[in-house]
């Protein structure tokens, strides 16, 4: 018997007006082959589940999360409550026991059927609005397969799909889910591949071909996160504009560095490594908008 294609999904969001086109569902794919210093939602990084743990402040010390939990996973330790994730089964039952939303478990495994069964919900509403879905991540082209037959499947009920990606993928599987999308938002990092490998652990020589690729088979838009005292500087203007203009997308969004997700960092245990870094000024971020203009004629715009 033929194994039912599933994936790691740790959040399927409704009504998204930011991601494409009209009214989408945009469903975000876990696992990264990236580790980009500054991202906002680190609980996408890791392929496996994981639990997010709030600080202890608002709780209302019940314990009940503790007790309840059969494997033994939680602890109180030094005023908060911890996790030994080697004992958990990511059952989700702390996190339903929790009136104070202290406790969330990112990742659950889905398969093709379960994920278009959400998404059909609301498909009056692509249809109206000229939306559909966009398959983001984590990394969606490292989930190929059942992308692919995700993607299969939305075709069927001519839903409009659109993925976004880090472009860090094997190329032939990188160009079969591309070709299947009406839009790909192409994420560039950086273009020097030493600073690139050191702020997002790996070189983007892989990353820049399959941006060549993506643009050659659909609707490419590059997405940018300009972040203060990484690529928030004359080379990289240059440099991002002479791509844009040599590679055939259609526009450059460039997106701004924010702080959203870095309570996320202490949920997961982890240190935030940018933690001294704040957001540049709106007229910082529209004199960068402004200067990569100057090296390319495709349209460059600033999303809030």
């Amino acid at each position: 018997m033929v194994k039912e294609l599933t994936a790691n999904i740790f959040d399927i969001q409704r009504f998204c007006l930011f991601d494409g086109d009209g009214i989408r569902t945009t469903v975000f794919f876990k696992g990264c082959p990236l580790r980009c210093d500054w991202c906002c939602n680190p609980e996408s990084q890791s392929f496996r589940p994981q639990l997010l743990i709030k600080p202890f402040d608002g709780c209302a010390e019940c314990l009940k999360c503790i007790e309840s939990c059969e494997r033994g996973v939680l602890s109180f330790e030094k005023g908060r409550i911890v996790a030994n994730e080697e004992k958990c089964g990511y059952c989700a039952h702390c996190e339903s026991l929790c009136a104070f939303d202290k406790i969330k478990v990112a990742g659950k495994e889905y398969t093709v059927d379960e994920v278009m069964e959400i998404i059909l919900k609301d498909k009056d509403y692509y249809d109206d609005s000229k939306g559909g879905v966009t398959l983001s991540g984590g990394e969606v082209t490292a989930h190929g397969e059942f992308v692919s037959a995700l993607m299969d499947r939305l075709a069927e009920e001519n839903i409009s799909v659109m993925i976004e990606t880090c472009g860090y993928a094997e190329s032939k599987a990188f160009e079969m889910i591309a070709k299947k999308a009406k839009r790909v938002y192409f994420d560039v990092k950086l273009i020097d591949g030493a600073e690139h490998e050191k702020y997002t652990g790996k070189d983007n020589s892989i990353i820049l071909e399959n941006l060549k690729r993506a643009a050659s088979v659909t609707e490419t838009v590059i997405r940018v996160p300009l972040i203060p005292g990484i690529n928030m500087n004359g080379e990289f203007y240059r440099a991002l504009g002479e791509l844009a203009e040599k590679v055939p997308v259609k526009a450059v969004e460039l997106l701004p560095y924010h702080r959203l997700g870095v309570a996320k960092y202490t949920e997961l245990g982890r240190e935030y490594s940018l933690a001294e870094l704040r957001p540049a000024a709106r007229k910082e971020n529209l004199e960068a908008m402004a200067e990569i203009k100057k090296y390319t004629s495709k349209p460059v715009t600033f999303r809030q």
